[in-house]
């Protein structure tokens, strides 16, 4: 496989790139941004990546996916020039940024015939997630009660780019941080989401911005189970991680904690990685680690490109997350 980058505006860029090259016979085309200044470490952690025009890339007949980490708002067209061209399309989240970016996406995809992938990052690249799953369905918890997720960042406001609290250009504080927990949920569930309410505010951690640094939201999904998740941009400074991230799994029989970043009840010693907490009414708590620690998202992308079927995203359901992190953005309630 052939690929190509067009936008790397946000570093998550750095892990696309790199599970894309890990896939056996994979090669990078070429590398193009309307941000000339962002190409030196780009160019550092990839030598001998070619920089070429978007027109050149989207013109070239041998390259099959283009990755793309650009602006959260220029994402949506971005995505359908690239599959007009014949493109597949694997974009960071937050995919789009405007409701009335889906229709003219989803005509594309359908049009084009291209596979449309979105790098929800936080599950993909984290191992503890797979295998949570796998001891809910084999029934290590019982039913599914509830999930939260909690997703503190470090906002280091002076190293961010202005587009960055542009609220047209990042598209808010909901849309980019929880759309990790509205894929989490619907994923792990196997449910679509038909209720939430939202919230944001502005409490200060950006105070000369015109910023949201706060946002949650309750959902319900069609069977019952709850959730609750909450982000924020109010990480400490002394903290040593960037993010403090964590899921809960409330089940009839059991929970699992997934702390994803770091355990911080263990920073001094040398159980400080991340880990998963797994307590039923058999045994625990048990600390476990990673029965895999190899990230299987390139694999799905290959096998998706092989057989032309989705593997990473399930497509209805992709849809459904992005409409209704969409939503969860433009009907929030501002408490601040």
């Amino acid at each position: 496989m052939k690929f190509a980058v067009i936008g790397i505006d946000h570093g998550h860029i750095y892990g696309q790139v790199e599970g894309l090259l890990s896939i056996p016979g994979t090669t990078c085309a070429g590398v193009a941004t309307a941000e000339p200044h962002l190409l030196k470490e780009f160019s550092l952690r990839f030598p001998g990546i070619a920089v070429r025009s978007r027109e050149s890339i989207l013109a070239d007949p041998t390259i099959d996916l283009i990755a793309c980490a650009a602006i959260n708002s220029r994402r949506g067209a971005l995505a359908v020039e690239s599959m007009s061209h014949g493109k597949h399309f694997f974009v960071d989240k937050p995919p789009l940024t405007d409701l009335h970016q889906l229709d003219p996406l989803r005509r594309a995809v359908e049009s084009s015939g291209r596979l449309y992938f979105v790098y929800f990052s936080e599950r993909l690249s984290n191992p503890f997630d797979q295998q949570a799953r796998e001891i809910y369905q084999e029934g290590g918890i019982g039913e599914l009660v509830h999930l939260m997720g909690l997703g503190p960042h470090r906002l280091n406001a002076a190293s961010r780019p202005e587009w960055f609290f542009d609220p047209l250009q990042y598209g808010g504080v909901l849309n980019d941080l929880l759309s990790h927990q509205v894929d989490w949920f619907c994923w792990f569930t196997n449910e679509k989401i038909n209720h939430f309410s939202s919230r944001v505010g502005r409490f200060g951690a950006a105070p000369e911005r015109n910023f949201d640094d706060f946002g949650d939201v309750t959902v319900t999904a069609e069977s019952g189970i709850t959730g609750y998740f909450r982000a924020d941009w109010f990480t400490p400074e002394k903290n040593p991680v960037w993010g403090d991230v964590r899921g809960f799994i409330v089940g009839t029989r059991g929970t699992i904690e997934i702390r994803r970043i770091a355990n911080l009840s263990a920073i001094d010693s040398t159980d400080s990685g991340p880990c998963m907490i797994l307590t039923n009414d058999t045994s625990g708590p048990v600390r476990l680690v990673p029965k895999n620690k190899t990230l299987t998202w390139p694999q799905e992308i290959m096998t998706s490109l092989q057989q032309g079927k989705n593997q990473l995203n399930d497509p209805d359901m992709l849809w459904h997350v992005m409409e209704t992190t969409l939503r969860i953005q433009s009907q929030a309630l501002r408490v601040k």
